[in-house]
């Protein structure tokens, strides 16, 4: 996303990512929604009351949410992003400041510059700050090394070896919903058993490893339509880049499909061109896709 000073962002998008609870699905989707509110505000407000706005934004993210028609997990992961978000306002507010006082506030570079402030300040907690007892901060500084690591590859910063050189997530088992490692693993396997069973894969030679038997020209949006239905129905708990996707696909999946494809396939707005109509070929693609996992 990135905003232009002669541009809104469209009502109807946002109201319809946020409804879907796509803003709270991590640290860089909830900045995004920050910077969509500050920058309609700063832009076309009568007022020029941009002097106020993260306190208004810290009220917001103080009361709870009420998405009851999501899945359970999808709000608890919802009300678990904004309670991070809360957090850092009422203990680190310096990076919201320093993000918004930039003239590219709502670029990639700036957007995660902050994201990896935050991590450098979560690493170093100031003495004093007591974190609550509802937030996993090891799991929070996980996922955050994750986010950060394609940004520090290209980055002078210095960092430690392990989130700048190896992902978190080694498999894409890991990023499914589940209470546990073990419930992860066996919703993964149920859909390798409905892939198998509907023709999508076949088993190679390779352990682990199965074929995409589709190589025709809907090859690519057959698996990027699988990844959207498995993310809205709330399968997947670890929202990723496209290339950390793609890469992760690649983890049990040989296909044909060139890398830069195949990461296009992922990318925000290749995924929200399946929010579409009837009438729109993509429409065919979600709704087998819904009809494939019906019972994961």
């Amino acid at each position: 996303m990135n905003l232009h000073s002669n541009l809104q962002y469209p009502l109807l998008k946002y109201l319809s990512e946020e409804f879907a609870g796509s803003f709270y699905q991590n640290e860089l989707t909830c900045l995004n929604r920050m910077l969509i509110l500050y920058h309609n505000r700063y832009v076309f407000s009568i007022y020029d009351d941009t002097e106020n706005y993260l306190d208004d934004y810290e009220r917001y993210l103080e009361k709870p949410l009420n998405l009851w028609y999501l899945t359970a997990f999808k709000r608890e992961r919802i009300e678990m992003v904004r309670k991070r978000m809360y957090f850092l306002l009422k203990n680190n507010r310096r990076v919201f400041d320093q993000l918004l006082a930039r003239k590219d506030y709502s670029s990639w570079e700036a957007k995660h510059q902050s994201i990896l402030e935050i991590y450098k300040w979560l690493e170093k907690l100031p003495s004093g700050i007591q974190p609550p007892s509802d937030i996993d901060f090891n799991q929070w500084k996980l996922e955050l090394e994750t986010a950060i690591a394609p940004f520090l590859s290209a980055s002078t910063q210095t960092m430690p070896v392990k989130s700048s050189k190896k992902s978190a997530y080694e498999h894409f088992s890991q990023i499914l919903s589940g209470a546990d490692q073990r419930e992860k693993r066996q919703k993964f396997e149920r859909l390798i058993s409905v892939l198998t069973r509907e023709q999508w894969i076949a088993p190679t030679d390779n352990d682990g490893i199965y074929r995409f038997r589709n190589t025709g020209r809907g090859a690519r949006l057959q698996l990027a339509a699988l990844y959207y239905v498995l993310n809205k129905q709330g399968h997947i708990a670890q929202e990723l880049m496209a290339t950390q996707i793609a890469a992760l696909f690649d983890s049990w999946l040989s296909h044909h499909i060139s890398k830069d494809s195949f990461v296009k396939a992922f990318q925000p707005e290749q995924q929200d061109a399946f929010n579409c109509s009837v009438r729109q070929p993509r429409y065919k693609y979600v709704q087998d896709c819904k009809l494939l996992i019906r019972d994961l």
